[in-house]
């Protein structure tokens, strides 16, 4: 329950367009859900294998204005990737899923227990050091890859284990050009 009134707090402070709206919590014996609009077009990593032609910039664009507007309220997402975007009805990007997310200047080390999907993570997060906005920043690059490429960051990796070693003992990263890529890119 703890956990779940720490995401609901920091959701309802984050009001922005690009942002899923929070509109409450539910309690149900020891459980507490959390309630938002549904989004019939489901996340950008869905849409955008169904929509291979769609203008993949734009919902880009309005990520990065989320996350922009995210940090000037003092709040680190904490797991940007595209299943964590969803696609409203008019085809706009909609950040999700506060449940990793911290204010700045709360504790936001927390070793690798809660800092993020491991392909999305920066490496520095690898090495216990806390997250920041650049985190986010990161995250987003590696989302970008995911979207212009239509595949997660280091997709020929198997296990989380895998790519924490490749990002910090090899220095790897995402290929810098895309392999296929929708029109107008």
């Amino acid at each position: 329950l703890q956990r779940s009134a720490r995401e609901a707090r920091i959701w309802r402070r984050a009001r922005h367009p690009n942002i899923l709206q929070f509109i409450g919590t539910y309690k149900r014996g020891s459980q507490c859900y959390l309630v938002s609009p549904y989004m019939k077009n489901g996340t950008l990593a869905r849409y955008i294998k169904a929509h291979p032609t769609m203008d993949r910039i734009k919902l880009l664009r309005e990520t990065a204005a989320a996350i922009a507007y995210l940090h000037t309220v003092m709040v680190i997402h904490g797991d940007i990737k595209a299943s964590n975007i969803l696609i409203n009805e008019d085809t706009s990007a909609m950040i999700c899923d506060f449940g990793l997310a911290k204010m700045m200047g709360s504790d936001t080390s927390t070793g690798l227990k809660g800092t993020g999907s491991t392909q999305w993570m920066s490496p520095e997060l690898f090495n216990g050091e806390p997250k920041t906005p650049e985190s986010d920043v990161y995250a987003f690059a590696m989302t970008i890859a995911e979207v212009l490429t239509g595949q997660p960051p280091f997709p020929h990796l198997s296990n989380p284990a895998a790519v924490v070693c490749a990002v910090i003992q090899e220095n790897r990263r995402p290929p810098k050009e895309p392999e296929s890529s929708s029109e107008g890119i």
